[in-house]
C-alpha cells in the first residue's frame, strides 16, 4: 500500500520494517483500528506476522501438484508463496475475507488464494499460519518493499472491521522454497518456512 500520511484518530497502524534474506526473523504489525464499539464486543484485532518468503520456480514445486489443484489460477513458473502468522486476539473464531491484497515496490504481484482457504475459522486465542499465493510477471530473485492488506471478520459476511494493514516489509530476496533451515538449504516443499522473531 503507497505511504499517505494519515490522521492518528482515523489509524492506529504500525509500519515495521524486515530483511528477509535468509534471515530467521519476522514482522509482528498492528491491525487497522475498528470502531471502539466493535473492540469492546470483541476483543483486540488479529496480530499478523511476515515469515520468509520464497519462489516457487523449479525444484521447489516438486510434489506440490495437491496444492496446487486448489489454487487454478497459480503459475508455478512464475508464483511466489509468502508466509503469514495470523494469531486471533480477539474471544470469538474469525476468519480471513476474500480477498488479500499485496502492494509491491517491485515485482507486480497478483494473489491467487491462500491456504488455508478463505472463511476457515480461526479459533480465539490461535496462531495460524497462512500461505499467501501470489503470480507475478517473472520469476526474478529481486529486493522489492510490500504492503498488505488482508480483510477479516468474525464470519464471511461481516462488515464491522477494518482490514489488517501491514506496510513496509523488506524483502531483499525470494529464494527458492523450502522448510528446512538454515534457509534455502534442504529438499523442496510447497509449505514455505515461518520464522518468529527470536526473542
Amino acid at each position: 500500500m503507497s505511504s499517505e500520511t494519515k490522521n492518528p484518530s482515523e489509524h492506529r497502524g504500525v509500519a515495521r520494517r524486515t530483511v528477509a534474506k535468509g534471515m530467521a526473523w519476522s514482522v509482528p504489525a498492528v491491525a487497522v483500528a475498528a470502531a471502539a464499539p466493535v473492540l469492546a464486543a470483541s476483543g483486540a484485532p488479529p496480530t499478523p506476522a511476515v515469515g520468509t518468503a520464497c519462489k516457487l520456480p523449479g525444484n521447489s514445486a516438486q510434489g506440490c501438484a495437491d496444492v496446487f489443484a486448489g489454487l487454478p489460477g497459480l503459475d508455478p513458473n512464475k508464483a511466489f508463496a509468502i508466509p503469514l502468522l495470523i494469531t486471533n486476539n480477539t474471544n470469538k473464531a474469525i476468519v480471513l475475507k476474500p480477498s488479500v491484497t499485496i502492494t509491491s515496490s517491485g515485482l507486480p504481484f497478483n494473489v491467487v488464494g491462500i491456504i488455508p482457504t478463505y472463511c476457515t475459522p480461526i479459533a480465539p486465542g490461535a496462531s495460524v499460519k497462512v500461505i499467501v499465493y501470489a503470480n507475478s510477471d517473472n520469476s526474478a530473485n529481486q529486493s522489492v518493499t510490500l504492503g498488505f492488506i488482508i480483510p477479516w471478520g468474525h464470519d464471511c459476511n461481516d462488515v464491522d472491521h477494518a482490514p489488517i494493514v501491514i506496510n513496509d516489509v523488506v524483502i531483499s530476496a525470494f529464494p527458492p522454497c523450502s522448510s528446512n533451515t538454515p534457509f534455502p538449504q534442504g529438499p523442496p516443499t510447497c509449505d514455505p518456512p515461518f520464522y518468529q522473531q527470536p526473542a
